[in-house]
């Protein structure tokens, strides 16, 4: 039995190994390059996915994570898949709580956004810079705050967004430029 067990950790220890040297490449290859170590490392991603440099994909149980199509996870975001506080505390007799996470089609996690255990992004949310998501956000939703809550959909908050200057749409790529009326009108005719 205690070779069964040696044989066990031995493998847990090669497979943690593999996995964060694959995050560490992942971690600063240029951004065309890290959906392939991610992948490598067991986690879930579709096709148009990006991943921001320095994000982070849990270290230790990464196929537990789901990005789907056309997601971006901006820079220094992290998604944790574990909770090992209590198994630590109660010196190991707690088992370490492992839940999925689901990143849903066309959702948007910002800047050192903190993705906890057992949480799904609902397809076409936003998830604001430094927010901590505890819960389940709905699709549509826009969150921000420590911790995250809703303040609205992204259909309550674009005319807000469109108004904004320093859209960079490739006429104005060479100068930011506001949006005229019609080109708002035409962009939410088409959301």
């Amino acid at each position: 039995m205690s070779n069964f067990n040696a044989w066990r950790r031995l493998k847990v220890i090669c497979r943690r190994l593999i996995t964060l040297i694959l995050q560490d490449l992942a971690f600063f290859m240029p951004w065309p390059t890290r959906s392939y170590f991610h992948r490598a490392r067991g986690i879930r991603i579709g096709k148009d996915v990006f991943l921001g440099s320095l994000v982070i994909l849990d270290d230790a149980y990464p196929e537990y994570i789901t990005i789907e199509d056309h997601v971006q996870v901006s820079a220094g975001a992290k998604i944790v898949t574990h909770d090992s506080s209590f198994h630590n505390v109660f010196e190991g007799r707690v088992p370490t709580q492992i839940r999925p996470v689901v990143i849903k089609r066309h959702a948007y996690i910002g800047s050192g956004a903190l993705i906890l255990p057992g949480v799904t992004v609902g397809e076409k949310a936003i998830v604001g810079a430094g927010a901590v998501v505890t819960k389940d956000v709905p699709a549509r939703a826009v969150v921000v705050g420590v911790p995250a809550v809703v303040v609205g959909t992204i259909d309550e908050k674009v005319d807000k967004f469109l108004d904004r200057t320093g859209f960079f749409i490739s006429k104005y790529y060479e100068q930011p430029g506001r949006l005229s009326e019609n080109e708002k009108d035409k962009l939410k005719r088409g959301l």
